[in-house]
């Protein structure tokens, strides 16, 4: 039997007065926890004993304790049914700059920031906000630690795949220069598709380093030189696509 107290509410408990804290109650929205305790008042639950002092006689319960485990339990069964390379849907809760979180009803996982988009991104935000609904690929599923890994991307085309049907070798294209390295300067041709100009074909003039010839963001117009789909590479030419 329950009856709202300051600070929580008195449980008559075989006859002893238990005192269960707001904290401890199951969680219920704030807005709604005065009507929700209201309802219960005079009905049998079950508590979970947290402090028994007979001196004081003070016997302090917790409702939340029980609630949680069961949540816990249908938590793992959930985990446990799950998987791998199944498609769920979910809701962002949380987004910190090494992925997305999404809560998948029962269960919450993690979409690691390399898996929510095809294309580089330099923060999930770019890809993902809070309460969006999401579908998602299971790609790990691991009972003991309880941690879901999850993939947006992978529920998306493979821009690869279908690579080889619109570009062809000789052909020339526009990109962006979107990282210079010692060997060469790497061009997007689209958003999920990179290629590399290698620092021989940059310049018919041998060159020690990329930046010579190109930078960052420059808008360029590149020759296809060969396509490896299976390596997910294209090898480019600066120099030719000129006919230097």
């Amino acid at each position: 039997m329950m009856d709202q107290n300051r600070g929580g509410v008195v449980v008559n408990f075989m006859g002893i007065r238990g005192f269960v804290p707001f904290s401890q109650l199951a969680p219920v929205p704030s807005e709604s926890r005065e009507q929700a305790i209201s309802e219960r008042m005079g009905q049998e639950y079950p508590f979970h004993i947290l402090e028994v002092d007979q001196g004081r006689e003070r016997l302090v319960l917790s409702e939340r304790a029980i609630w949680q485990k069961l949540q816990d339990e249908v938590r793992d069964q959930f985990i446990a049914e799950l998987e791998e390379g199944s498609r769920v849907t979910g809701k962002v809760t949380s987004i910190r700059g090494f992925g997305a979180f999404v809560n998948l009803g029962k269960a919450e996982g993690l979409v690691h920031i390399s898996e929510l988009s095809w294309a580089r991104v330099k923060g999930p935000e770019e890809v993902v906000s809070v309460g969006q609904e999401l579908e998602v690929q299971v790609l790990k599923v691991d009972p003991e630690s309880k941690r879901i890994s999850l993939s947006l991307k992978r529920t998306l085309p493979e821009p690869w795949e279908s690579v080889p049907e619109r570009y062809n070798v000789g052909e020339i294209v526009d990109g962006t220069v979107t990282r210079l390295a010692d060997f060469g300067a790497f061009v997007r041709l689209e958003d999920w598709v990179e290629g590399l100009v290698h620092i021989s074909e940059l310049s018919p003039r041998q060159v020690k380093n990329p930046s010579e010839c190109v930078y960052v963001n420059q808008q360029v117009r590149v020759m296809i030189l060969d396509i490896d789909p299976e390596k997910r590479r294209i090898s480019l030419s600066y120099k030719k696509a000129f006919g230097m």
